[in-house]
């Protein structure tokens, strides 16, 4: 995914600060991409030269200075470009990578790092569950989120499952 994409997804909406930008990311978007101020800013003004969005400097009338972006013709083309795109194969997965390498563990801290993962997916999901619901789209990507997070728990708990039970037995090679 693209932080540089998911930027202009968002001032294609309407213009904005990056504190503007920060703040839905953080309640639209928390459940997809997280993004502080420090990559934001920079991401801006990669896409501010490259002529995807403009900057116009609000005067500071009672208070700081701000830096409200919009969107540009380029920056639109590019953001229905990226859109159309197909995915990407990521090649990263976290979970799958500690799975992957649990055989290093005896088999009591397999399970036990099991037990792990599943919770913290577990509260992810509460957690997601519990904040203010999106609208429109977004909605969808939160339910799709929650869906993944719940697969993998079913998954998890399979493995533990399987785990706690042994090995599979070696069937025996016929003569």
């Amino acid at each position: 995914m693209s932080l540089p994409h998911i930027l202009l997804g968002l001032l294609s909406e309407e213009p904005r600060t990056g504190y503007d930008l920060e703040r839905a990311m953080r309640e639209d978007l928390d459940s997809i991409w997280r993004a502080k101020f420090s990559q934001i800013y920079p991401v801006l003004a990669r896409l501010r030269r490259a002529g995807h969005v403009h900057l116009k400097v609000l005067g500071p009338r009672g208070g700081p200075r701000r830096n409200l972006y919009r969107v540009t013709a380029a920056g639109r083309r590019e953001f229905r470009a990226w859109l159309a795109t197909p995915l990407p194969q990521q090649g990263k997965d976290p979970l799958l990578a500690r799975i992957a390498l649990l055989d290093v563990l005896p088999p009591g801290e397999q399970r036990a790092a099991l037990f792990s993962l599943d919770r913290s997916l577990g509260e992810e999901v509460r957690r997601l569950r519990s904040s203010s619901a999106p609208a429109g789209s977004r909605l969808q990507a939160r339910r799709g989120a929650i869906d993944r997070l719940e697969a993998g728990r079913r998954w998890l708990q399979a493995l533990a499952r399987e785990s706690a039970a042994g090995p599979p037995a070696i069937p025996a090679k016929k003569k």
